[in-house]
């Protein structure tokens, strides 16, 4: 036990003694929590910090959980300090409806970090206590300090192909298809002065991405683009099963074997051989 921790226990327990016989029990310190979305947002603008939102109903026990043990805990107050923290009823207003809906909701309780622009950061699924809850804080901080430099960069200049990259990577990590897709569309028209290693990771998130919209020309142009960037590049093989994968849903059956096959004898040892072997099973079945 450290000695801030003791001193705290000692404070506490003095506390607890000088109190009158029959006073009561002060009201635990707890997070300060806005009821209002927009104007959570709007403070996190202001002062620059992160956003917590906390989505609660009535009828959810975890939620209620969470506000009796976790967002009391000292060390949580403490740390959610350097956020904007709200809560939105998921059963309440049209708009907390609209803000439930925006952030894929779908069970409680879910806590949703947020830049102030309102980019998820990270979320939680479920209960969290307070023994892990601060090391969650410090990596959504953590987080957010990049995601937020980049939203600066951006608002600087609407053109700025790395941080439109940097962007839309976070995106697609976060899975929000449509963003990804919009902010890597416009990182690649932008980025032949860019080094090579971020116009290939851009080309082949992209590539997945408009392959999963049925999308097939544009995938198979940018896979094609990313590769003749680097042949060398470590991420080669990744590249090819993005465009193997694209030639499976695609219908050209030929060229996915060609193309997974290149996988299997030259990249043996990638992560994605076995994949592509399972691919070319499949498709040798057909």
């Amino acid at each position: 036990m450290t000695s801030e921790m003791v001193l705290s226990l000692l404070l506490a327990t003095g506390a607890r003694q000088a109190q009158p016989a029959g006073a009561a029990t002060p009201a635990p310190v707890s997070i300060r929590w806005e009821k209002n979305f927009d104007e959570a947002l709007r403070k996190a603008r202001h002062a620059g910090k992160p956003v917590i939102v906390d989505f609660w109903a009535d009828w959810c026990s975890w939620c209620e959980r969470l506000d009796e043990t976790t967002y009391v805990d000292p060390w949580v107050v403490r740390r959610a300090q350097e956020f904007v923290p709200v809560k939105v009823n998921t059963e309440g207003s049209r708009r907390e409806l609209e803000v439930a809906r925006r952030y894929q909701v779908i069970s409680l309780p879910t806590i949703v970090f947020l830049s102030p622009e309102g980019r998820q950061l990270g979320r939680i699924d479920g209960y969290q206590g307070p023994g892990h809850f601060p090391h969650t804080l410090d990596a959504a901080l953590t987080v957010a300090k990049r995601v937020m430099s980049w939203e600066d960069a951006l608002a600087r200049n609407p053109d700025d192909p790395r941080a439109l990259a940097l962007l839309g990577a976070h995106s697609y990590e976060q899975m929000y298809v449509e963003e990804a897709r919009d902010l890597l569309r416009r990182a690649v028209l932008r980025d032949s002065e860019e080094p090579g290693d971020d116009r290939r990771r851009s080309r082949m998130l992209l590539a997945y991405l408009e392959s999963l919209s049925r999308n097939f020309p544009a995938a198979e142009k940018l896979a094609k683009e990313a590769l003749a960037l680097d042949p060398n590049g470590e991420d080669e093989p990744k590249l090819l099963f993005v465009l193997g994968r694209t030639y499976v849903s695609w219908g050209r059956n030929e060229d996915a074997v060609a193309t997974m096959e290149i996988i299997v004898r030259q990249y043996p040892q990638s992560p994605v051989a076995q994949k592509a072997r399972e691919t070319l099973s499949g498709l040798k079945l057909r």
